[in-house]
């Protein structure tokens, strides 16, 4: 005999035996006892979770003469018929190679003949959605007034693609992925049939890559079977599936729980040496993240998933927040997205570890929430010392000394009238640097357009918690320039980084020189006008471009 597949060896014929959609089978099972059975059902879900089977075995329990209750017996002539593919009651149709109006036709011309040796013939309509539209408007009135020995059940893994004319004369029935505990109890009883040895870990690495679907863990399971002759390893898997171990998935999350891009990035270097797929790699990060926030919402949830180490990741949760969490798993998903097209997915990969690590980097809202974030923490932090810079403060209005500022050769020296207190705590960067000095130096070092501004000062002057800056009145640009609001604002938040107090900045012009008779705008005015000549032109009102 030849060899079956293990999907097809071990296919269930009961309603019993289909794993992971008892909504499905009680409800059928329901109808078959009470003698409710519909003329038309609609099986509708993702590949590999059922609904072929499902179809059959109500073709079989609704012809079965020694039924079991609603199970079929699988010994009678019918059954077995069924089992075996060649019944004449139970047609199956493949729509996507029967599409077209005329294998509809001929259809409708057949379901007046009656059944052959059953009750009822059932026809099993496999990939509906691919009929064309007067396929579909050719099967409408057949489909709701069919012979009384009729039976439409219909399967496809995309309903919205079929018309609502259609839909509305079926029972549907919605098939789910089967979850991972199911499945690996499944793969279990089919390894143990099939006489196939396999690691605890392979089954759960198997179950979790087939994402719902039995028929694909089982065509896993026998491939891994084949490379290890008999015997399915947990390594092996990995090597088919092309995926990473579970303990590179936790040093990649703990990367980004502890912000460190640089040793995520060298991970995923390493890894892509070795010849992992990127994309692949996404996408189990992703898992990985996903199953550890919900861990962290519902404590439990890695075990009953089958995760490797189930203590390790309940821990690693431990150091996420669940925001960042989210954040992070939402940036892996669009990230595997995007790398299908992409000509370069390692670096799509490598630009979403980065913003997973570093989500102040990002321009969108999740930037700004981290920054706000930060700030906020920064906040507590100087709350929580407040009670040690309020001593600092008081020493600082209570200790000034004269220190000299430094000089340049134009403007003229500044006088100095106050400088940095003497405590070493309230010092600046350096101690026993003054405070304009180390002041100048920040800005200097951060702002060096706003540098020259704050040189051509002629003296500054520290009254409690203000420091005043003295100018010539021939510097009235310099003055203006430090008096807008940003600015002093930017030169009040480095005193507060300097002393760790409030600080307000005062400017002015000097009163004495000016009344001295010291050069003014307008005496350069004046003098302009003597040796070039011209005329004066004064705007006013909406006519002046500078109000």
């Amino acid at each position: 005999m030849a060899y079956l597949a293990l999907y097809r060896a071990f296919r269930p014929r009961t309603f019993k035996e289909i794993a992971g959609q008892e909504h499905v089978t009680r409800t059928l099972c329901g109808a078959l006892l009470s003698g409710r059975v519909g003329h038309a059902y609609l099986f509708c879900g993702p590949r590999g979770t059922g609904k072929t089977t499902a179809a059959k075995v109500l073709a079989k329990a609704v012809n079965c003469p020694q039924r079991e209750g609603a199970e079929p017996c699988n010994r009678c002539e019918s059954c077995s018929a069924v089992n075996e593919g060649h019944s004449l009651d139970v047609m199956e149709i493949d729509a996507a190679s029967n599409r077209g109006i005329d294998e509809i036709r001929d259809l409708r011309e057949k379901v007046n003949f009656m059944a052959a040796a059953g009750r009822r013939r059932v026809y099993i309509i496999d990939e509906v959605h691919m009929l064309t539209s007067e396929a579909f408007n050719a099967l409408l009135k057949t489909l709701e007034e069919p012979p009384a020995h009729i039976l439409f059940i219909m399967a496809t893994t995309e309903p919205h693609r079929v018309p609502l004319t259609i839909l509305s004369r079926c029972q549907r029935f919605d098939f789910k992925r089967i979850a991972v505990a199911e499945m690996v109890k499944k793969l279990k009883e089919v390894a143990a049939a099939a006489g196939i040895e396999a690691e605890e870990g392979a089954y759960a690495l198997i179950a979790r890559a087939a994402q719902g679907g039995l028929r694909d863990a089982l065509c896993l399971l026998e491939q891994a079977a084949a490379l290890g002759d008999g015997k399915v390893l947990t390594e092996d898997v990995r090597g088919l599936l092309g995926t990473v171990g579970d303990e590179a998935l936790a040093v990649m999350a703990s990367c980004i729980a502890r912000s460190r891009a640089g040793d995520a990035l060298r991970l995923v270097s390493q890894l892509d040496a070795r010849g992992a797929d990127m994309r692949l790699l996404a996408r189990d990060l992703s898992s990985y993240l996903r199953a550890l926030l919900l861990e962290k919402i519902s404590p439990g949830f890695v075990s009953a998933e089958g995760w490797a180490d189930p203590p390790g990741m309940a821990a690693l949760a431990g150091e996420f927040d669940a925001g960042r969490l989210l954040a992070a798993a939402e940036l892996l998903m669009a990230a595997e997205e995007e790398m299908k097209s992409s000509a370069l997915p390692g670096l799509v990969l490598e630009l979403a570890l980065v913003k997973a690590c570093r989500p102040e980097l990002s321009a969108g809202l999740e930037g700004l929430a981290a920054r706000v974030a930060a700030l906020e923490n920064e906040l507590a932090g100087l709350k929580a010392g407040a009670g040690l810079k309020e001593n600092a403060a008081k020493e600082a209005a209570s200790n000034f000394a004269e220190l000299p500022a430094k000089t340049a050769p134009d403007p003229p020296q500044p006088k100095v009238e106050a400088a940095l207190p003497g405590s070493a705590a309230q010092r600046g960067a350096g101690g026993g640097i003054g405070l304009w000095e180390a002041l100048l130096e920040e800005v200097r070092a951060d702002r060096p357009a706003l540098w020259p501004a704050l040189k051509k000062c002629l003296s500054h002057q520290i009254k409690g918690q203000c420091l005043a800056l003295t100018f010539p009145p021939g510097e009235i640009l310099a003055l203006e320039t430090l008096s807008a609001a940003a600015e002093k604002k930017y030169i009040e938040g480095l005193l507060f980084k300097l002393t760790g107090v409030k600080w307000r900045l005062k400017t002015e012009i000097d009163s004495e020189k000016k009344a001295a008779g010291e050069s003014c705008p307008r005496d350069d005015f004046e003098e302009a006008k003597k040796r070039f000549g011209g005329r004066e032109v004064v705007l006013s009102g909406e006519s002046n471009p500078f109000k």
